[in-house]
């Protein structure tokens, strides 16, 4: 016989079961911008029948109901969607640190620009030319010098540009240690809390969320594996080190940077190496055009200023007037006057100019036209001056290739303009340049250059659509885990409407029970009193 309170009993559930789903509506409402919130649903169950399965029944006919009741209070999430995201994330940081840094390079080297390496190389080329029309014209030395110094400084300050890049990255990635190890923390943190509230049976809603949102960050950072153990506890894995142990955290280091495959930190390894290779790309133009061996040939007149071999058969008259052929690869004497054309292999622009003579009176051989600002290192667009000897004086630029002896003392022979046409010649001469630099193995300076401009180029292209790619595959992702977890305000409205509907009639159902035992309580038995 069911109880005439029974009413009473089944309304009281359905309120309190109503009322626990729009408390429920009302927190996911409040959190609908709430960063990384996952909308949470509150599962309902009909309550057990009075009657229970047994070889005993009553012997009232049909299951009498009682009401609902809720079993659990859970988020609506997708782990797989988690997964993709996160994975496309790591992708996603590793590109845009690394598109970040070419876009850096490709200001730092400034092509196409009136002040690009481009523009100063061909105007240096361009001064030596005049210089060559009319050696001893002043106005013409001071240019030539001035343009081969800005060329250097040009040099000189893509490199201390691409030093302070590489200092910048290097302590970005410290901050992206500390970054990367405070999340670590918190997932750890987390896990102890969440591991106490679960082991009572509770879904602990709020904190994954949160927990899922420190994950998401990490793996922006750096690259994430992660699996869950039955206390609800994570355990994550980034650079080969399982960085949270439950609820032990352990910090990555700068040891482990190395074994980081993806995110931020990826992104600025990778960004260090391709200014590496920038840097040895340049250096490489700079070494070989002052040491990078040239063959030129001199005209008849010219006079040797060292001991030298030629690469053809040549004939020549010593200072005594002494006449002698010198087969290919022999030495011939300095002081020497050449009457045939020779073809000298000579190290690079040095090279050349250290064969001239300077209008100093005496004449004096040249001088390495640029030297170096740091004698234990080699060429490098950091370590290239102009001499400071010729930026003193305009006269030790040696043009000449023929002097003539007054007494004693060589005077050079003024007006000639050999040594000056070998230099200009050298614009248009193909040097072997180091492998494995650019497409480019064998070219002129400016070839070279280009093929280093178009590599960059490709490099810079590349991660641009590599970021384009990653960004579009995260985007897609989160949105679709947004259609899944996020709370969507028109459904929420819906379920608030349906659930008031229902406690409102639950309260009505309420009052008419209440009517009815009041009837049998005060209504009933009176007659006789």
């Amino acid at each position: 016989m069911v109880s005439s309170f029974h009413g009473l009993e089944t309304s009281k559930r359905a309120i309190l079961t109503q009322s626990v789903a729009l408390s429920t509506i009302g927190h996911n409402i409040a959190n609908a911008s709430t960063e990384g919130y996952s909308r949470q649903r509150v599962n309902l169950i009909n309550a057990s029948p009075l009657s229970a399965p047994g070889f005993n029944r009553i012997f009232t006919p049909g299951q009498i109901g009682s009401g609902v009741e809720y079993t659990s209070i859970t988020r609506v999430r997708d782990s797989y969607l988690d997964m993709q995201y996160r994975r496309e994330n790591q992708e996603k940081g590793l590109n845009s640190i690394y598109k970040a840094t070419m876009d850096s390079i490709q200001t730092i080297i400034n092509e196409p620009s009136d002040n690009g390496v481009s523009a100063v190389m061909d105007k240096f080329w361009n001064s030596l030319e005049v210089m060559n029309r009319d050696p001893n014209l002043l106005s013409a030395r001071v240019d030539f010098i001035g343009n081969a110094k800005n060329m250097a400084d040009t040099f000189n300050k893509i490199g201390t540009s691409l030093t302070t890049l590489e200092g910048d990255i290097d302590s970005n990635i410290d901050i992206k240690l500390n970054e990367a190890n405070n999340l670590i923390d918190g997932i750890s943190q987390l896990n102890e809390t969440i591991r106490k509230i679960e082991m009572l049976g509770d879904h602990a809603n709020d904190y994954r969320d949160q927990r899922d949102v420190l994950v998401d960050k990490l793996s922006k950072i750096v690259d994430v594996q992660y699996t869950e153990d039955p206390s609800g506890m994570v355990n994550v894995y980034s650079g080969g080190v399982q960085v949270v142990n439950g609820q032990v955290p352990t910090a990555l280091t700068r040891a482990d940077v190395a074994n980081i495959t993806s995110g931020e930190i990826a992104g600025y390894k990778k960004s260090q190496a391709d200014i590496i290779q920038t840097r040895s790309q340049l250096d490489a133009l700079v070494d070989t055009l002052i040491n990078g061996k040239v063959q030129i040939t001199m005209p008849n007149g010219y006079k040797t200023s060292t001991d030298m071999v030629a690469d053809n058969d040549v004939t020549a008259v010593n200072a005594l007037g002494v006449t002698t052929n010198y087969a290919a690869g022999t030495t011939i004497p300095a002081g020497s006057k050449i009457t045939t054309s020779a073809k000298f292999t000579v190290d690079g622009f040095n090279g050349v100019h250290k064969m001239g003579y300077t209008l100093n009176s005496p004449a004096e051989t040249g001088l390495d036209f640029f030297t170096l600002k740091d004698p234990t290192l080699p060429f490098s667009i950091d370590n290239i001056e102009v001499n400071p000897e010729i930026q003193k004086d305009t006269n030790k630029v040696a043009a000449s290739g023929q002097y003539e002896m007054n007494g004693t003392d060589m005077v050079t022979i003024k007006g000639n303009s050999d040594i000056a046409l070998a230099l200009t010649s050298l614009r248009n001469l193909k040097f072997e340049f180091p492998a494995n630099m650019t497409s480019l193995s064998t070219g002129t300076t400016d070839d070279y250059f280009r093929a280093f401009v178009s590599d960059l180029g490709t490099r810079a292209n590349i991660a641009e659509t590599n970021l384009s790619k990653s960004s579009d595959l995260t985007d897609n992702v989160e949105i679709r885990r947004q259609s899944v977890s996020g709370v969507q305000l028109d459904e929420e409205m819906t379920d608030m409407l349906r659930f008031q509907h229902a406690y409102n009639a639950a309260a009505r159902n309420m009052t008419a029970v209440d009517e009815m035992l009041d009837r049998i309580i005060n209504g009933m038995g009176l007659v006789g009193r």
